[in-house]
């Protein structure tokens, strides 16, 4: 899938706003223009293999990744952010208000009992594989995937997996699967 019109400068805003308010508050690591580079690669991984207008749900997105970025370059998915803190669910209210109207932000936490179940579910950097899974599955519907940012090295299985330029995957894990037990 080819990248819409006016993705770089939106995801330029987007950093803008993530120095702007990081310097009140710790939303990333560095907002360094090399390490949100990494943070926009390793999201666009994913909006190619998403299907046109599927349901998503970012479980703990935290400064909006992937699913921020993944609502710039996506415009057609149905995309919903959960998060429960308070300074960031202010932040990702703001970034949505002004970069992806199109977003729902829900301030709760994914443990939480979901409103509707969605057809993906992206976890990046919210638990150990066996417990993303487990934190996924009640937001998911029958058939329903959950997307797990993982590193190279974490002993799991390729099967399904969508490679990464910063070296980890993203692993694609159908809810009939683990709820199987069989992840």
């Amino acid at each position: 899938m080819s990248r819409p019109a006016g993705l770089e400068a939106a995801l330029a805003a987007y950093a803008r706003e993530l120095a702007r308010w990081g310097e009140r508050m710790n939303l990333v690591g560095s907002t360094e223009p090399a390490a949100l580079g990494r943070h926009f690669d390793d999201t666009l991984a994913a909006a190619a293999e998403l299907p046109v207008g599927a349901s998503v749900v970012d479980l703990g997105s935290g400064a909006g990744f992937p699913g921020v970025p993944l609502a710039l370059a996506r415009p057609d998915l149905r995309l919903a952010l959960v998060e429960i803190r308070e300074k960031r669910l202010a932040f990702l209210r703001h970034v949505v208000r002004e970069l992806a109207p199109q977003v729902e932000v829900l301030g709760m936490s994914i443990e939480s009992e979901p409103p509707r179940r969605f057809d993906f579910a992206l976890l990046r950097a919210v638990a150990r594989p066996p417990r993303s899974l487990e934190l996924a599955a009640p937001w998911l519907r029958a058939g329903g995937e959950a997307w797990l940012w993982v590193g190279p090295d974490d002993g799991l299985p390729d099967a399904q997996a969508i490679p990464l330029a910063s070296g980890g995957r993203i692993l694609r894990v159908r809810v009939a699967d683990f709820s199987r037990g069989t992840s």
